[in-house]
């Protein structure tokens, strides 16, 4: 990368960046230099601003979760429409928290869990939480291991879901700075997502709507695996791929 490939708009982030950091409208030139060298070693521009906004909250994002996509924003507007006055929400693969704290804000009343295998995302989500206000109950667990709720009414998932062999066609701002591990989803791209509907089942959790994130390509593969629950279809992104699942069970 070089600075004749960084579009004027991300300069001008990097500069408002630089004399926040600086505390000073005027003197943060060699601040300006060490966030702009950054960009040019490939950091992406969130990890640099250290925050991003989401649907309608702000989140800080650092190296210890993924930095959230507009895809995942849509999910929240999908399940907005297609939720009812529900009482208990589980999150699970929070990372950054953004979906958990998106949910509270739209739904003051009901309760959310999350879940994340990783301590350092979890520390991460706990920090939004704080920022933003908004309380969620953030556990440790292996998808489901952990939880011994059966109670939820919605349980949400954005897991890893880009097959082994495609993660070293990602942008290299992604492989050289993002956790790999929240993206790769095994050989077909579906381990962890199918997992999560075997424990879902082998729990017993009825009475609720799952809402997945998942690769354009797995569609067909997941309405199959769904076929005996009462309900099921892919909705599309705003790009008109297939990217989220919709089931009730």
């Amino acid at each position: 990368m070089n600075i004749q490939s960084i579009p004027e708009h991300e300069l001008a982030r990097l500069r408002e960046k630089a004399k926040e950091v600086a505390g000073s409208r005027d003197d943060y030139s060699s601040f300006y230099t060490e966030l702009l060298t950054r960009r040019l070693n490939g950091e992406p521009l969130q990890y640099i601003e250290e925050y991003i906004p989401f649907y309608s909250i702000q989140v800080n994002v650092d190296t210890r979760a993924l930095i959230p996509r507009p895809e995942t924003e849509f999910l929240i507007q999908i399940i907005k429409e297609n939720i009812k006055s529900p009482k208990r929400f589980l999150d699970i693969g929070t990372g950054s928290g953004c979906i958990a704290l998106m949910l509270k804000k739209l739904f003051p009343e009901s309760s959310v869990d999350a879940v994340d295998i990783s301590e350092a995302a979890l520390e991460l989500a706990v920090e939004n939480s704080n920022i933003n206000g908004l309380e969620v109950n953030f556990y440790t667990s292996d998808l489901l291991s952990n939880i011994e709720k059966t109670d939820f009414d919605c349980i949400v998932a954005n897991l890893p879901y880009i097959p082994s062999k495609q993660l070293e066609k990602l942008d290299s701002e992604v492989i050289d700075h993002e956790p790999l591990v929240a993206l790769d989803g095994g050989e077909d791209g579906l381990l962890y997502i199918s997992r999560l509907i075997d424990q879902i089942e082998q729990k017993e959790i009825a009475d609720m709507m799952l809402f997945l994130e998942i690769d354009e390509t797995h569609g067909k593969a997941l309405l199959d695996r769904l076929r005996n629950w009462t309900e099921v279809r892919v909705e599309k992104d705003l790009a008109e791929r297939d990217r989220y699942i919709v089931a009730r069970r």
